[in-house]
């Protein structure tokens, strides 16, 4: 089976197999299912997991430990390897009841130097879904680890954004980071920021790991809640010169424990190195108001 599905009073959750990824995250309504994360095209997914790391690396290559390894590009549409390959890979179910759902991914690392085992656990309880994450090094040397989440969001000319950070990114033209700044200004999300009708891909460090996404017209609002090593965020916001069916009706809010291209910073951004057979974990929360 491809599709498998929880839900309990208030909630309703299909996760996908492939690729392990949230395919629906419903609220149930007496008009029908209300969608909490952005319901586009049927056979979209409308969150995956970001492992072994998150986001670009540029170069797709890194050194660790004195070598050099080297990522392939892992879609047609990009040139860098990119949010890793937990969200292209087969899962299979570990455990399933009515209420909680676990599955488990193993990578052989045959395309590069990660190999590991990752395993996710969905579990909904009253008005929140519960996303935990880890990632087991399988490889036989010691290598950066991250873990992120990057959900799809309802966006409408009203949706406000409220998280507090201390600095972010300005990124380079291959979506790369170039320079940070203190999260002044347009970029200062503390106490609710509309979102931007333009392009957004920003990253954004020293987050304390809550946000709440407000959508006036209907007064509904989603908390997120993530552990302290997610101390990092992305929102991402398309446009048509990106991608040419974009409506500007869904962004991106991405929890992520590592910065972008992480592993070319010296203290590693976030990343953890792990010893073989060492695990990284981590949840979020997301509580629908």
């Amino acid at each position: 089976m491809g599709m498998l599905q929880i839900s309990n009073d208030t909630l309703a959750l299909s996760v996908d197999l492939a690729g392990g990824a949230i395919h629906r995250f419903d609220r149930h309504a007496a008009s029908g299912p209300v969608p909490v994360f952005h319901r586009g095209a049927v056979e979209a997914d409308v969150c995956f997991p970001l492992i072994p790391f998150g986001n670009r690396l540029r170069g797709n290559d890194f050194v660790f430990d004195g070598a050099t390894h080297r990522l392939q590009p892992n879609t047609a549409s990009d040139p860098h390897y990119i949010h890793g390959d937990a969200w292209l890979g087969h899962w299979r179910t570990i455990a399933h009841d009515h209420h909680e759902l676990t599955i488990a991914y193993g990578h052989a690392g045959k395309d590069g130097p990660y190999a590991y085992r990752a395993e996710q656990r969905f579990a909904l309880s009253d008005n929140m879904l519960s996303v935990s994450l880890s990632v087991t090094n399988r490889a036989r040397r010691r290598l950066p680890y991250g873990l992120g989440l990057h959900p799809f969001l309802p966006m409408t000319p009203a949706t406000i954004v409220d998280f507090t950070a201390e600095r972010y990114w300005e990124q380079d033209a291959a979506f790369l980071p170039q320079k940070s700044h203190p999260a002044r200004g347009g970029m200062d999300f503390s106490g609710g920021r509309r979102l931007p009708g333009t392009w957004m891909n920003t990253e954004f460090e020293g987050w304390n790991g809550a946000a709440t996404i407000m959508w006036p017209e209907t007064g509904s609002r989603l908390r997120i809640e993530a552990d302290a090593q997610f101390s990092r965020c992305m929102i991402f916001v398309s446009d048509a010169a990106f991608d040419a069916l974009y409506r500007h009706d869904w962004f991106c809010f991405e929890p992520m424990t590592h910065s972008v291209d992480a592993h070319h910073r010296a203290d590693l951004g976030g990343l953890v190195a792990l010893e073989p057979n060492e695990t990284l974990a981590g949840s979020c929360r997301f509580i629908v108001e």
